[in-house]
């Protein structure tokens, strides 16, 4: 398939192409709802790499959900993206091309044109410069990251493309006001298609949400993004053979990260991407926010959003802002909570269904379920781990390795009848 992104005003490059047009200014046009416009004027001072590098991003995510797999996994995509300046992309374009494919296991086509539109004046002002830019995806490990670092010099920031993932992450910014001493600074972006989404996947949402967080934090003069997220997670050990490769996220892999990074530097933007719990199991990581000491931790736990299919509104008597308790990612979450010893009020479906709707998710989630047991019976080898590189250069295996086997351990204590 082939699509093109251009901003609202210019002419069309690529005849045939469904278009994602994007309204210079927050809002929307027939093809893409955005809370900024295509030069991200809103966002402050922001150089034409940084906006390029998003509408790239975004191109490719909306092109990801407009493309159906049918009965093969693997598609062919081309994308054309209409940019302020083509020039720092000539050498870059095939290394996105190749981390689009490490991420979503298909064949990307990439070419850019100038959109041949005046660049608008920026008229935004930003606040105090900050120190780091982190990520508050509605997730249990943003959160946590959010309890430890108490806001100091933060500017988090959030990516919407659901009502879903938008309560959740309004959710946290809640109990994080109440709960956080100071000003906590929180930013909140929406860009998606407003065409049906044809595919349920949405592999390529953290190349957008990592462009995003570059362009804030170039912005606002922060040298650093930072992705808090768990080692376990981050390099999600295939639980079978049939499930590895881009069948397992691979978001925020350390791979995913150095070539992201490899793109800033290419591009000559002064912002790097960082993990700083990359070396934690989440239940680790929750024990650790856990010891921060904040009043009515397991509240704040209950209010994230774990759940990696979020259909809880197809069964009867279901909700679909719950985890639905029995998905891999859900079941990772149980085994942290649980490990770090914190209550778990966390409302799930398979606890708040019952008769046939629940019978029906336990039928859903069968292979998530034995996948799980059958891992947790075969432990962890060192094969699997070579089978989740390549690795970036120095990446220290044995560490990554430790972290696998503990977070399998995680997942021993999880009921799953």
């Amino acid at each position: 398939m082939t699509f093109e992104l251009l901003p609202e005003g210019a002419v069309p490059a690529i005849a045939g192409a469904e278009l994602f047009v994007w309204p210079q200014k927050a809002g929307s046009t027939t093809t893409v709802a955005s809370g900024v416009g295509a030069w991200l004027d809103e966002l402050g001072s922001v150089s034409h790499r940084a906006i390029d590098l998003v509408r790239i991003a975004a191109g490719a995510y909306m092109a990801d959900r407009r493309s159906p797999r049918g009965q093969g996994f693997c598609r062919t995509i081309e994308l054309h993206v209409q940019l302020v300046d083509t020039g720092p992309w000539l050498e870059v374009l095939d290394v996105v091309a190749g981390l689009l494919f490490w991420l979503s296991g298909d064949t990307w086509s990439l070419s850019v044109s100038s959109d041949g539109v005046a660049v608008p004046t920026t008229t935004a002002a930003r606040p105090d410069p900050v120190g780091t830019v982190a990520l508050l995806s509605g997730g249990l490990d943003s959160f946590c990251g959010a309890v430890l670092s108490r806001a100091e010099g933060r500017l988090f920031l959030g990516h919407w493309d659901s009502p879903t993932i938008k309560a959740a992450q309004n959710a946290i910014k809640s109990w994080l006001d109440s709960s956080l001493d100071g000003d906590f600074r929180y930013e909140q972006l929406r860009i998606v298609q407003t065409q049906k989404k044809l595919e349920s996947s949405a592999r390529s949402r953290s190349l957008l949400f990592l462009a995003l967080a570059a362009a804030v934090a170039e912005s606002c003069g922060a040298p650093i993004v930072e992705v808090p997220e768990n080692g376990y997670t981050t390099l999600n050990p295939p639980l079978g053979s049939e499930r590895g490769g881009a069948l397992s996220t691979r978001s925020t892999h350390p791979y995913t990260l150095a070539e992201f990074n490899r793109v800033l530097e290419a591009l000559g933007l002064a912002v790097r991407i960082t993990d700083p719990y990359a070396t934690l199991t989440k239940g680790q990581l929750v024990g650790r926010a856990l010891a921060v000491g904040l009043p009515d931790f397991a509240g704040g736990v209950a209010s994230t959003l774990s759940c990696g299919k979020l259909d809880g509104g197809r069964y009867r008597g279901g909700n679909p802002n719950h985890n639905c308790g029995l998905c891999f990612p859900c079941i990772v979450r149980r085994g942290a909570i649980a490990a770090a010893g914190v209550a778990d009020e966390t409302i799930y479906l398979a606890n708040a269904l019952t008769g046939d709707a629940l019978r029906r998710l336990y039928h859903n989630r069968r292979s998530d379920i034995l996948a799980v047991r059958r891992a947790v019976l075969d432990g962890f080898s060192d094969e699997t781990l070579l089978a989740m590189g390549p690795f970036p250069l120095g990446f220290d295996l044995d560490q990554a390795e430790n972290v696998c086997r503990a977070g399998l351990s995680e997942l021993r204590g999880v009921e799953l009848e």
